[in-house]
């Protein structure tokens, strides 16, 4: 029988139930919960990026001292990375208006896949101010990227290409090919933007909005 939950919390990544304890999923866990981008918490904690990536993907243990450093930037004790993560369920309806939303640059962002990690996508409801976006600065990761504009307009380039995306309008791409984002008009922009990873592990809305900022 199907795990179901309704969101009704407001901290991303959260469930119910456990699973073994694994440091480096708690600690992706406690960050996520907190809207951490790893790129912040590596700032906050004096870490490099390419370390903490190491630790959430299970690549290496981390030792005491980067665990103090970890427990120090997230303000938890040490203890906290080996509380059990929390087990995700395999269904999940959110109500309009209850999906967790996360603000990065006035960038709006509402998680549709909350609480479902290792699965072939991950959903997210963008909404897009005047002027906000990537810019000029391209971005690239692994896997996939699909884009469906509900209103408003994008501007996406990927490498050399430029697309216009209006109400109705879609674009899917290896976004492992450079690629920026950008909302040029003065109106707000809202579209649905779905992660095709390669690694199930792998956190690619954070290496897209990690670069957001504005044109102006």
């Amino acid at each position: 029988m199907d795990k179901l939950k309704e969101s009704t919390d407001q901290s991303f990544f959260t469930s119910g139930g456990f699973r073994p304890i694994s440091v480096g999923s708690r600690l992706r866990e406690m960050r996520t919960e907190r809207g951490y981008s790893i790129k912040f918490l590596a700032e906050k904690s004096g870490l490099a990026i390419n370390t903490l990536s190491l630790i959430e993907n299970h690549r290496t243990s981390p030792s005491v001292n980067t665990l103090e450093q970890l427990a120090k930037a997230l303000h938890v004790s040490l203890t906290a990375f080996f509380e059990p993560v929390q087990e995700q369920p395999s269904l999940v309806y959110t109500r309009s208006g209850q999906r967790r939303t996360m603000t990065i640059n006035g960038i709006s962002i509402e998680d549709c896949g909350i609480d479902i990690r290792k699965h072939p996508l991950h959903p997210f409801f963008v909404t897009l101010p005047p002027g906000k976006g990537s810019c000029e600065d391209m971005v690239h990761h692994m896997g996939y990227e699909f884009v469906f504009c509900f209103s408003g307009e994008i501007r996406y380039c990927v490498e050399d290409a430029s697309f216009t995306l209006r109400s109705g309008d879609s674009l899917f791409f290896d976004a492992r090919r450079p690629h920026s984002w950008v909302n040029p008009t003065a109106d707000p922009a809202a579209y649905l933007l779905l992660f095709v990873p390669e690694d199930d592990e792998e956190m690619m809305g954070e290496i897209h909005f990690g670069h957001s900022g504005s044109s102006g």
